[in-house]
């Protein structure tokens, strides 16, 4: 083993890595970017639970993400 990894910010990505890290230990959650996804994480008895889909398993909400833009 080793040391202990975690994370800081973008933990959409970050999940995936800690996940799959033996030494995986915290990840920090904000749930910033819920609000644009098509499907947001879910958060259960504390745990987050990483999508199982490909890459990232990030989709996001085209409808959302207008509603946001600038200009």
């Amino acid at each position: 083993m080793g040391t202990d990894v975690s994370s800081h910010l973008y933990p959409e990505a970050s999940a995936h890595l800690v996940r799959v890290t033996e030494a995986g230990h915290w990840l920090e959650w904000q749930d910033w970017v819920n609000p644009i996804l098509e499907t947001p994480f879910s958060i259960k008895y504390g745990l987050f639970h990483v999508p199982d889909r490909p890459g990232t398993g990030l989709a996001f909400d085209r409808e959302a993400l207008a509603r946001f833009a600038f200009g």
